[in-house]
């Protein structure tokens, strides 16, 4: 199995990308993306997502050479379209906007529709509190999850992200699917013939099931259940409904090549810390050392802290890559797979 540093990495995403379809703007920006998730442990949206993303390009579910733009703004918001290219490429298209109203007026919005699969949400709440803001995001998918109760799915897995500066460490990082565990697991398990733990699926029925294959036909099921249901809603108003976005069930699937662009939507909420609190950093970093006090035998991690500790050792010894995969990459991008 090779050794690919986070660099080599990069290349490999932005040639494929490129061969794909993609023009440099969108490749430069999804290639950092999956790279990053790549260094964060995140894998099974880094390379493993790769071959999603190569797939719409070619069947025009993703627009390669797409051009985002701001199409309104006041002092506090800003609307970008994404023009069914990359989210990403959309949100750093508008990023320093965001950033700069969040320090001038304390809060700042960006929403951003006609847009693409956000990965890793880890990845711009990350960017934020690099730059000092705290942050929450939203970002709805196509369905897979049944509702509380339902036996069909009607939401996407939905994901929900916080973000916030700490002092001297990297940004606490929060970031979870609304589904009881991510879609792209399922598709891993059946892959590899392994059973999955009650509670995740359901069966095309309606009845549970621990067989990955059987779930993958029917539906997953929301984190915590009604509970779950409640956050997954949330994030289809924020992410669909809000940013004038198709909802989870009106959405083409990700899981294929048919329907066209998803047109699903992201919204992100920041906040400057210095508006509100005179001693953020400070009274977080007291409660963060009050948390992990491991007197009493205790083993409590601030969330994020995981993706830094790899980030630093990949970066250091590289990645162990499937030759497998990689050639399934090289096999798309050219059209022949």
């Amino acid at each position: 199995m090779p050794t690919l540093t986070l660099n080599e990495i990069k290349d490999l995403c932005y040639s494929a990308l490129r061969e794909a379809g993609a023009n440099d703007l969108q490749a430069t920006t999804a290639a950092q993306e999956l790279m990053d998730a790549e260094a964060e442990g995140i894998r099974n949206v880094g390379l493993g997502y790769l071959p999603h993303y190569l797939n719409h390009l070619r069947c025009g579910k993703l627009i390669g050479d797409a051009t985002p733009e701001i199409v309104k703004q006041s002092a506090s918001a800003v609307v970008v379209n994404a023009n069914f290219g990359f989210c990403h490429t959309a949100y750093l298209h508008a990023e320093e906007e965001l950033i700069a109203m969040t320090q001038q007026e304390g809060i700042g919005m960006m929403a951003i529709h006609n847009s693409y699969s956000a990965g890793v949400l880890g990845w711009f709440v990350r960017r934020l509190g690099e730059r000092g803001l705290i942050s929450l995001m939203f970002a709805n998918s196509s369905k897979a999850v049944a509702a509380h109760g339902g036996k069909v799915p009607f939401f996407g897995t939905n994901p929900l992200a916080f973000g916030s500066p700490r002092k001297d460490e990297g940004p606490v990082v929060v970031d979870m699917a609304t589904a009881s565990t991510a879609r792209v697991n399922l598709v891993q398990a059946a892959k590899e013939g392994r059973q999955i733990e009650p509670g995740h699926a359901i069966d095309s029925q309606g009845n549970p099931t621990t067989d990955p294959a059987e779930g993958l036909k029917g539906a997953q099921l929301p984190v915590g259940g009604p509970k779950g249901f409640g956050l997954g809603l949330i994030v289809d108003l924020m992410g669909g409904v809000l940013t004038g976005s198709n909802c989870s069930y009106e959405a083409p699937l990700f899981a294929n090549n048919e329907g066209g662009p998803p047109n699903v939507g992201q919204s992100i909420i920041a906040f400057n810390p210095e508006f509100f609190s005179d001693n953020y950093i400070e009274h977080l970093e007291q409660m963060f050392t009050d948390l992990t006090d491991d007197s009493d035998g205790s083993d409590v991690r601030i969330p994020g802290a995981r993706r830094h500790q790899l980030r630093a050792q990949y970066e250091r010894d590289g990645i162990e890559v499937p030759q497998e995969l990689i050639e399934r990459i090289h096999a798309i991008s050219k059209g022949e797979a």
